[in-house]
């Protein structure tokens, strides 16, 4: 609902400089300082984060792109036309949880070239992807993309507006949701206008803001075996992903498969039985954490700021 942090007007016309592209900047940089921080905690080295955070970084965006392309019919067109138009970023869109996977994998195979210890920075890298989702959705709250369906017979009592939300207003409303928005035509990146519709990104956003909070806490006091934390990561963002997208109404969802499920809630259920089979696998190993978390006086502890 602010789409823009300030326009530049030039001779050639206004040059737009957009807030998501700064809150999108401003996830991974959360994400690579909690990262960096519990990297020594658990013995590894921390000036791999930067090098990981850059092939996390493209290998995301590439993966979000393409599993866009895969998951709506009219793209996928698109896409097997040209598949080049996977770089061309101002057509289509991104799907968040293939530029999740995507990022799994790509950091995976570095952290195996860098011979570093998987399982402890899988540990460290699940609940650092729930903060940096977090401010991620935020971003698209105020982009005004990724937002819900239309609210059926919406009655507002009252809205949020004016410079706060150039963009759009916040609804409250009698009944469920409670909470809906509704953005203004030509001003924000979505496609349904003027009407209430669900605030999918806020559900989202808070329900990975819990992750990193839970995700955290087991990671500091009930971390049992190395991957317990990416394998609890793995459960609990599709376990929320797969609610949200019902209400998601931003763009073509994909529910062809079966007629019921778009194509972020298929992943989700892969992804889900992929966590329950990794944490039946680790813990039938009995792989005990090698390094205990301990406490470094040099660096800031991100734990006591939770």
């Amino acid at each position: 609902m602010y789409p823009y942090l300030w326009v530049q007007h030039t001779e050639a016309g206004p040059v737009e400089y957009g807030t998501y592209g700064l809150m999108l900047v401003l996830a991974f940089l959360a994400a690579a300082l909690v990262s960096g921080v519990r990297f020594k905690k658990v013995g590894l080295n921390g000036d791999a984060v930067v090098p990981l955070m850059v092939v996390a970084i493209i290998s995301s965006i590439l993966g979000a792109r393409l599993l866009h392309f895969l998951g709506s019919p009219a793209d996928r067109i698109l896409f097997f036309d040209n598949p080049l138009v996977l770089f061309q970023f101002s057509k289509g869109g991104m799907a968040v949880m293939g530029g999740q996977i995507a990022g799994v994998i790509f950091g995976s195979a570095y952290i195996v070239y860098r011979k570093m210890d998987p399982w402890k920075v899988a540990d460290v890298g699940g609940a650092a992807m729930m903060l940096g989702s977090f401010v991620g959705r935020m971003g698209c709250f105020f982009a005004g993309c990724c937002h819900g369906r239309i609210v059926e017979g919406a009655q507002a009592t009252s809205s949020l507006t004016g410079d706060l939300f150039p963009g759009g207003e916040i609804l409250l409303l009698d009944g469920f949701p409670f909470v809906a928005y509704s953005y203004h035509a030509g001003q924000t990146m979505g496609s349904i206008y003027e009407t209430a519709v669900y605030p999918t990104q806020t559900y989202e956003a808070l329900g990975t803001l819990l992750g990193f909070l839970v995700l955290s806490w087991f990671w500091k006091n009930y971390r049992k075996f190395d991957g317990q934390i990416m394998a609890m990561t793995m459960i609990w963002y599709p376990l929320l992903r797969f609610p949200v997208e019902h209400y998601r109404g931003d763009a073509i969802r994909g529910e062809g498969y079966f007629g019921l499920f778009s194509t972020s809630q298929v992943a989700s259920l892969g992804v889900v039985l992929a966590g329950f089979l990794l944490i039946l696998w680790r813990f039938r190993k009995g792989v005990a954490p090698e390094v205990p978390i301990v406490d470094t006086d040099e660096d800031i502890d991100v734990d006591d700021l939770i």
